[in-house]
C-alpha cells in the first residue's frame, strides 16, 4: 500500500494539539507540522482545504481529519499498523469529523 501524505495543523496554547503532539512524541511519530499562529499561508490553507477554522487538523492525501481523540486513534492505527506492515483499512479522512472538541481561531 502506498505511504500516505500526513500533515498535522496545530496552534499554539491549544490543549488538543498539545494532546495529539504528546501522543505522537510518546510513540516517535513524526509528520510535517503546520503552527497556524506562525504563518499566514498555513492558516489560510487550513481554512481553503480543510473548511473549518479549527485545530487540531491532520490533513490525510489532503483531506482533513479534525478532533484530537479522531486524530489520535488514526496515528495510532496507522502507524502500529506500518510497522507491522499490515494492511491499513482505517475509515476514510473526515468521516468521523465534528463541531466540538477542537480549537477554532
Amino acid at each position: 500500500m502506498a505511504e500516505k501524505n500526513l500533515e498535522l495543523y496545530i496552534k499554539n496554547g491549544c490543549p488538543y494539539c498539545h494532546k495529539v503532539l504528546a501522543f505522537m512524541d510518546a510513540n516517535g511519530i513524526e509528520l510535517p507540522l503546520h503552527n497556524i499562529d506562525e504563518s499566514d499561508a498555513d492558516r489560510e490553507r487550513l481554512v481553503e482545504v480543510g473548511g473549518k477554522r479549527q485545530v487540531p487538523c491532520l490533513f490525510i492525501d489532503g483531506k482533513a481529519m479534525y478532533e484530537s481523540d479522531d486524530i489520535i486513534a488514526y496515528l495510532g492505527k496507522e502507524f502500529s499498523a506500518a510497522a507491522a506492515g499490515e494492511k491499513d483499512d482505517a475509515p476514510a479522512a473526515g468521516a468521523s469529523c465534528t463541531i466540538g472538541g477542537g480549537c477554532s481561531f
